[in-house]
């Protein structure tokens, strides 16, 4: 090959070059163009997005100062028809599922706050105050286990660090005067 033929290939591959780099500048521009476009649009949306969100927590917040909720009424406790079985082998389940059974019937008779003495399946008598139930029982029973137990429609919950619990927890306890 002649030089000139040289030349013109060298001439002709430096204009191939050339066009090809100033083809991937043009690309790389559309490309960081449709970036920048792209990322416009998605801030615009994000803040249409927050100014959306910022309305409804707004709008809720009104509504809320309008029409607060109720207030949170604490439970009143376990209503008498609720009330657990006796465990099994416990001290105290005779007098306690004996308690259970007829706890109904001292309600409708009017027996509400009054305390029952139970020994074993045995109601010995009803009381107006736990101390008059306390002494009946040691008198007959001294150091044998029995039940004295207040006559309620809703036995309180007892709440100790966190948990919430029927009273009693076990009958095998007999509430304490407060």
């Amino acid at each position: 090959m002649p030089e000139d033929d040289d030349d013109l290939v060298v001439k002709l591959h430096r204009e191939a070059v050339e066009r090809r780099r100033e083809q991937k500048e043009k690309e790389r521009a559309l490309v960081e163009a449709m970036f920048r476009e792209a990322l416009e649009r998605y801030r615009e949306q994000e803040e249409r997005g927050g100014a959306l969100i910022e309305k409804v927590h707004q709008q809720a917040w009104e509504h809320y100062r309008q029409h607060p909720p109720p207030p949170v009424e604490a439970p009143k406790g376990v209503h008498y028809t609720h009330l657990p079985q006796a465990k099994p082998g416990d001290v105290l389940s005779q007098e306690w599922d004996t308690y259970r059974r007829e706890v109904g019937r001292w309600l409708a008779e009017g027996q509400e706050g009054r305390y029952v003495l139970i020994k074993g399946t045995e109601i010995v008598g009803i009381y107006d105050s736990w101390d008059e139930a306390r002494e009946e029982g040691l008198r007959r029973y001294l150091l044998e286990p029995m039940l004295i137990k207040q006559i309620l429609t809703w036995e309180p919950i007892l709440r100790v660090r966190g948990y919430n619990l029927p009273w009693p927890t076990s009958p095998s306890r007999s509430p304490q005067p407060g």
